[in-house]
Protein backbone atom coordinates (compact mmCIF):
# COMPACT_ATOMS: atom_id res chain seq x y z
CA UNK A 1 0.00 0.00 0.00
CA UNK A 2 1.34 3.08 -1.01
CA UNK A 3 2.10 6.30 1.58
CA UNK A 4 3.62 8.50 -1.36
CA UNK A 5 4.76 8.41 -4.61
CA UNK A 6 7.71 11.00 -5.64
CA UNK A 7 8.49 11.22 -9.42
CA UNK A 8 11.80 13.96 -10.55
CA UNK A 9 13.55 11.31 -12.71
CA UNK A 10 11.32 8.10 -11.91
CA UNK A 11 8.23 7.33 -10.00
CA UNK A 12 9.24 6.08 -6.42
CA UNK A 13 6.55 4.54 -4.41
CA UNK A 14 6.93 5.04 -0.70
CA UNK A 15 5.32 2.01 0.73
CA UNK A 16 3.06 2.20 4.48
CA UNK A 17 5.16 -0.13 5.81
CA UNK A 18 8.47 1.23 4.90
CA UNK A 19 6.96 4.25 6.43
CA UNK A 20 6.14 2.47 9.90
CA UNK A 21 9.35 0.62 9.54
CA UNK A 22 11.56 4.12 9.85
CA UNK A 23 8.91 5.25 12.54
CA UNK A 24 9.86 2.11 14.82
CA UNK A 25 13.62 2.87 13.93
CA UNK A 26 13.82 6.40 14.96
CA UNK A 27 11.65 5.84 18.16
CA UNK A 28 13.75 3.04 19.20
CA UNK A 29 16.79 5.19 18.72
CA UNK A 30 15.81 7.66 20.54
CA UNK A 31 14.59 5.70 23.45
CA UNK A 32 18.21 4.19 23.05
CA UNK A 33 19.65 7.61 23.47
CA UNK A 34 17.20 8.93 26.09
CA UNK A 35 15.93 11.20 23.54
CA UNK A 36 12.29 11.96 23.09
CA UNK A 37 10.70 9.36 20.62
CA UNK A 38 7.88 12.32 19.39
CA UNK A 39 7.67 11.71 15.80
CA UNK A 40 4.45 11.88 13.87
CA UNK A 41 4.13 9.28 10.76
CA UNK A 42 3.76 12.72 8.41
CA UNK A 43 6.55 13.92 9.56
CA UNK A 44 8.92 10.99 8.76
CA UNK A 45 7.16 10.89 5.21
CA UNK A 46 8.01 14.24 4.79
CA UNK A 47 11.90 13.08 5.35
CA UNK A 48 11.70 10.33 3.18
CA UNK A 49 10.42 12.28 0.40
CA UNK A 50 12.90 15.27 1.06
CA UNK A 51 15.49 11.72 1.04
CA UNK A 52 13.85 10.71 -2.06
CA UNK A 53 13.67 14.22 -4.09
CA UNK A 54 17.64 15.00 -3.56
CA UNK A 55 18.80 11.50 -3.98
CA UNK A 56 17.25 11.65 -7.77
CA UNK A 57 18.22 15.32 -8.54
CA UNK A 58 21.66 14.30 -7.60
CA UNK A 59 21.14 11.79 -10.32
CA UNK A 60 19.35 14.13 -12.74
CA UNK A 61 22.63 16.64 -12.26
CA UNK A 62 24.78 13.66 -12.28
CA UNK A 63 26.31 13.62 -9.11
CA UNK A 64 27.56 10.51 -7.75
CA UNK A 65 29.52 8.81 -5.11
CA UNK A 66 31.97 5.48 -6.88
CA UNK A 67 32.36 1.92 -5.49
CA UNK A 68 35.45 2.34 -4.48
CA UNK A 69 34.73 5.56 -2.85
CA UNK A 70 31.44 3.74 -1.14
CA UNK A 71 34.37 0.78 0.29
CA UNK A 72 37.20 3.71 1.19
CA UNK A 73 34.05 5.13 3.48
CA UNK A 74 33.39 1.99 5.21
CA UNK A 75 36.92 1.43 5.88
CA UNK A 76 36.76 4.39 7.27
CA UNK A 77 34.26 3.71 9.81
CA UNK A 78 36.18 0.07 10.92
CA UNK A 79 39.04 2.04 11.59
CA UNK A 80 36.61 4.42 13.81
CA UNK A 81 35.18 1.51 15.53
CA UNK A 82 38.49 -0.05 16.35
CA UNK A 83 39.98 2.75 17.62
CA UNK A 84 37.07 3.00 20.01
CA UNK A 85 37.53 -0.91 20.92
CA UNK A 86 40.86 -0.91 20.99
CA UNK A 87 41.85 -3.35 19.11
CA UNK A 88 41.39 -5.06 15.07
CA UNK A 89 38.22 -6.37 14.20
CA UNK A 90 37.51 -9.11 11.68
CA UNK A 91 34.93 -8.59 9.39
CA UNK A 92 32.76 -10.78 11.03
CA UNK A 93 33.05 -8.66 13.99
CA UNK A 94 32.84 -5.48 11.93
CA UNK A 95 29.47 -6.25 11.10
CA UNK A 96 28.14 -7.48 14.43
CA UNK A 97 29.21 -3.89 15.89
CA UNK A 98 27.07 -2.39 13.09
CA UNK A 99 24.30 -4.32 13.51
CA UNK A 100 24.35 -3.36 17.38
CA UNK A 101 24.63 0.25 16.91
CA UNK A 102 22.66 0.75 13.95
CA UNK A 103 19.93 -2.16 13.57
CA UNK A 104 20.93 -2.67 10.03
CA UNK A 105 23.11 -5.49 7.90
CA UNK A 106 26.46 -4.40 6.29
CA UNK A 107 25.19 -4.32 3.09
CA UNK A 108 22.56 -1.32 3.98
CA UNK A 109 25.01 0.68 6.16
CA UNK A 110 27.35 0.78 2.99
CA UNK A 111 24.18 2.00 0.85
CA UNK A 112 23.40 4.45 3.96
CA UNK A 113 27.12 5.39 3.91
CA UNK A 114 26.93 5.93 -0.07
CA UNK A 115 23.58 8.12 0.43
CA UNK A 116 24.80 10.51 2.86
CA UNK A 117 27.90 11.01 1.27
CA UNK A 118 26.06 11.58 -2.34
CA UNK A 119 23.78 14.31 -0.91
CA UNK A 120 26.40 16.01 1.00
CA UNK A 121 28.43 16.92 -2.39
CA UNK A 122 25.16 17.48 -3.95
CA UNK A 123 24.43 20.36 -1.54
CA UNK A 124 27.97 21.35 -1.59
CA UNK A 125 28.29 21.55 -5.41
CA UNK A 126 24.78 22.91 -6.08
CA UNK A 127 24.23 25.24 -2.81
CA UNK A 128 28.35 26.44 -2.23
CA UNK A 129 27.07 29.90 -2.65
CA UNK A 130 24.31 29.19 0.39
CA UNK A 131 26.50 27.53 2.52
CA UNK A 132 29.54 29.84 2.10
CA UNK A 133 27.18 32.78 3.38
CA UNK A 134 27.62 32.64 7.15
CA UNK A 135 30.07 35.08 9.24
CA UNK A 136 32.35 35.45 12.10
CA UNK A 137 30.38 36.17 15.51
CA UNK A 138 31.23 39.99 16.70
CA UNK A 139 32.73 40.90 20.19
CA UNK A 140 29.57 41.26 21.62
CA UNK A 141 28.42 37.86 20.74
CA UNK A 142 30.99 36.38 22.31
CA UNK A 143 30.68 38.04 25.64
CA UNK A 144 27.45 37.88 25.79
CA UNK A 145 27.63 33.68 25.23
CA UNK A 146 30.24 33.58 27.73
CA UNK A 147 27.93 35.81 30.02
CA UNK A 148 25.20 33.09 29.41
CA UNK A 149 27.25 30.31 30.03
CA UNK A 150 29.84 31.20 32.72
CA UNK A 151 29.27 28.33 35.07
CA UNK A 152 30.30 25.82 32.23
CA UNK A 153 33.85 27.36 31.79
CA UNK A 154 35.74 25.87 34.83
CA UNK A 155 38.41 23.70 35.69
CA UNK A 156 38.26 21.14 37.99
CA UNK A 157 39.95 20.27 40.37
CA UNK A 158 43.54 18.96 38.62
CA UNK A 159 46.85 17.15 39.59
CA UNK A 160 50.07 16.77 37.41
CA UNK A 161 52.12 13.96 38.05
CA UNK A 162 54.92 11.50 37.17
CA UNK A 163 55.33 7.99 38.13
CA UNK A 164 57.88 5.31 38.30
CA UNK A 165 55.50 1.94 36.84
CA UNK A 166 55.55 -1.63 36.31
CA UNK A 167 53.10 -3.60 34.81
CA UNK A 168 51.83 -6.78 37.13
CA UNK A 169 53.86 -8.93 35.26
CA UNK A 170 57.45 -7.31 34.18
CA UNK A 171 60.68 -9.22 32.87
CA UNK A 172 59.54 -12.48 33.48
CA UNK A 173 58.52 -11.57 37.30
CA UNK A 174 55.10 -12.61 38.90
CA UNK A 175 53.05 -9.65 40.11
CA UNK A 176 53.78 -10.59 43.54
CA UNK A 177 57.67 -10.33 42.88
CA UNK A 178 57.03 -6.89 40.70
CA UNK A 179 55.07 -5.50 43.92
CA UNK A 180 58.26 -6.79 45.83
CA UNK A 181 60.53 -5.15 43.68
CA UNK A 182 58.54 -1.65 43.88
CA UNK A 183 58.78 -1.61 47.69
CA UNK A 184 62.37 -1.88 47.09
CA UNK A 185 62.26 1.62 44.54
CA UNK A 186 60.17 2.68 47.46
CA UNK A 187 61.93 2.27 50.28
CA UNK A 188 65.23 3.34 48.47
CA UNK A 189 63.48 6.57 48.24
CA UNK A 190 61.64 7.48 51.66
CA UNK A 191 65.51 6.45 53.27
CA UNK A 192 67.14 8.95 50.69
CA UNK A 193 69.26 5.82 49.40
CA UNK A 194 68.22 7.54 45.67
CA UNK A 195 65.71 10.19 44.50
CA UNK A 196 62.57 9.76 42.92
CA UNK A 197 64.22 11.36 39.86
CA UNK A 198 67.16 8.93 39.61
CA UNK A 199 64.92 5.60 39.74
CA UNK A 200 62.57 6.54 36.95
CA UNK A 201 65.06 6.41 34.11
CA UNK A 202 66.40 3.46 35.78
CA UNK A 203 63.44 1.27 36.48
CA UNK A 204 60.25 2.44 35.38
CA UNK A 205 58.72 0.67 32.50
CA UNK A 206 56.19 2.91 31.36
CA UNK A 207 58.39 4.33 27.91
CA UNK A 208 56.24 7.51 27.05
CA UNK A 209 57.16 8.71 30.14
CA UNK A 210 60.74 7.34 31.66
CA UNK A 211 62.91 10.28 29.30
CA UNK A 212 60.76 13.00 30.90
CA UNK A 213 60.88 12.10 34.54
CA UNK A 214 58.09 10.00 34.69
CA UNK A 215 55.79 12.85 33.60
CA UNK A 216 52.46 11.51 32.45
CA UNK A 217 50.36 15.04 32.11
CA UNK A 218 47.17 15.86 33.61
CA UNK A 219 44.25 13.91 35.45
CA UNK A 220 41.16 15.94 35.99
CA UNK A 221 38.87 14.82 38.91
CA UNK A 222 36.25 14.39 36.82
CA UNK A 223 37.64 12.49 34.04
CA UNK A 224 35.41 9.52 34.64
CA UNK A 225 36.60 7.54 31.73
CA UNK A 226 40.56 8.00 32.83
CA UNK A 227 39.01 6.73 36.71
CA UNK A 228 37.67 3.72 35.05
CA UNK A 229 40.51 2.82 33.26
CA UNK A 230 43.08 3.47 36.34
CA UNK A 231 40.95 2.36 39.01
CA UNK A 232 38.48 4.47 41.55
CA UNK A 233 40.74 3.46 44.53
CA UNK A 234 44.24 4.43 42.21
CA UNK A 235 42.09 7.56 40.76
CA UNK A 236 41.47 8.67 44.22
CA UNK A 237 44.31 8.18 46.24
CA UNK A 238 46.42 9.76 43.91
CA UNK A 239 44.35 13.22 44.68
CA UNK A 240 44.96 12.75 48.82
CA UNK A 241 48.62 12.71 48.05
CA UNK A 242 50.84 15.36 49.42
CA UNK A 243 52.54 17.77 46.47
CA UNK A 244 56.00 16.64 45.87
CA UNK A 245 56.30 13.45 48.36
CA UNK A 246 56.29 10.76 46.63
CA UNK A 247 53.50 8.25 47.31
CA UNK A 248 54.25 4.31 48.17
CA UNK A 249 53.20 1.49 46.11
CA UNK A 250 49.80 2.22 44.66
CA UNK A 251 47.85 -0.17 42.57
CA UNK A 252 46.35 0.40 39.78
CA UNK A 253 44.19 -1.83 37.33
CA UNK A 254 47.28 -2.08 35.06
CA UNK A 255 50.45 -2.54 37.57
CA UNK A 256 52.13 -0.75 40.09
CA UNK A 257 53.04 3.27 40.48
CA UNK A 258 55.09 5.32 42.57
CA UNK A 259 53.17 8.86 41.94
CA UNK A 260 54.81 11.73 42.46
CA UNK A 261 52.69 15.51 42.10
CA UNK A 262 54.04 18.00 40.47
CA UNK A 263 51.58 21.01 40.40
CA UNK A 264 47.68 20.29 42.26
CA UNK A 265 45.11 23.12 41.83
CA UNK A 266 41.53 23.21 43.27
CA UNK A 267 38.67 23.81 40.95
CA UNK A 268 38.29 26.78 39.20
CA UNK A 269 35.85 29.63 37.38
CA UNK A 270 37.93 31.05 34.47
CA UNK A 271 37.73 34.49 32.94
CA UNK A 272 37.11 34.52 29.13
CA UNK A 273 41.05 35.50 28.31
CA UNK A 274 42.25 32.13 30.33
CA UNK A 275 43.18 28.88 28.84
CA UNK A 276 40.52 26.54 28.47
CA UNK A 277 42.74 24.22 30.87
CA UNK A 278 46.36 24.21 31.58
CA UNK A 279 47.87 22.07 28.84
CA UNK A 280 45.36 23.97 26.11
CA UNK A 281 46.85 26.89 23.95
CA UNK A 282 43.47 27.85 23.41
CA UNK A 283 41.45 30.93 25.68
CA UNK A 284 37.98 30.98 26.58
CA UNK A 285 37.09 33.81 24.16
CA UNK A 286 38.92 31.28 21.06
CA UNK A 287 36.94 28.48 22.43
CA UNK A 288 33.70 30.61 22.05
CA UNK A 289 34.53 31.93 18.43
CA UNK A 290 34.88 28.79 17.24
CA UNK A 291 32.26 27.25 18.85
CA UNK A 292 30.15 30.21 17.16
CA UNK A 293 31.58 29.71 14.15
CA UNK A 294 30.75 26.17 13.59
CA UNK A 295 27.05 26.99 14.57
CA UNK A 296 27.09 29.62 11.84
CA UNK A 297 28.57 27.01 9.30
CA UNK A 298 26.02 24.38 10.26
CA UNK A 299 23.04 26.52 9.82
CA UNK A 300 24.31 27.99 6.71
CA UNK A 301 24.50 24.37 5.92
CA UNK A 302 20.90 23.24 6.68
CA UNK A 303 20.02 26.21 4.63
CA UNK A 304 21.13 24.85 1.73
CA UNK A 305 19.57 22.01 2.17
CA UNK A 306 16.23 23.90 2.84
CA UNK A 307 16.79 25.90 -0.17
CA UNK A 308 17.87 22.80 -2.30
CA UNK A 309 15.13 20.41 -0.86
CA UNK A 310 12.49 23.23 -2.00
CA UNK A 311 13.87 23.67 -5.30
CA UNK A 312 13.43 19.80 -5.96
CA UNK A 313 9.77 19.42 -4.27
CA UNK A 314 9.05 22.13 -6.82
CA UNK A 315 9.85 20.36 -9.87
CA UNK A 316 9.17 16.87 -8.91
CA UNK A 317 5.43 15.00 -9.07
CA UNK A 318 4.39 14.24 -5.47
CA UNK A 319 1.26 12.00 -4.13
CA UNK A 320 0.52 11.69 -0.62
CA UNK A 321 -1.96 8.87 -0.21
CA UNK A 322 -1.20 8.56 3.99
CA UNK A 323 -3.22 9.69 6.63
CA UNK A 324 -2.93 8.84 10.08
CA UNK A 325 -5.24 7.00 11.62
CA UNK A 326 -6.69 5.37 8.71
Amino acid sequence: QPAATVYLIRNKIITVNELNERVAAYQAEAMASCLSAAITAEDMLDILINDEVVLQGAERDGFFVSDSQTEQLLRQQKTYAESQIGRELTQEQFEMVVRSNYGVSLNEFKEKLRETALVDLYVRGKMAHVIDDWSSPTESEINDFFRKNRASFMNPELVRLSHIFMPFESDGMSKAQVKQEMEKLSRWIRYDTYTFEELVPRYSKDPDSRNRGGDIGWLAYDDTQTRALLGPAFFDEVFTLALGKPSGVLESTTGYHIVKLTIHTEPKLLSIDEYINPESSVTVRQYIKQTLENRNRQEAYLNAIDQLVDQLRSSARIDIYYKEGL
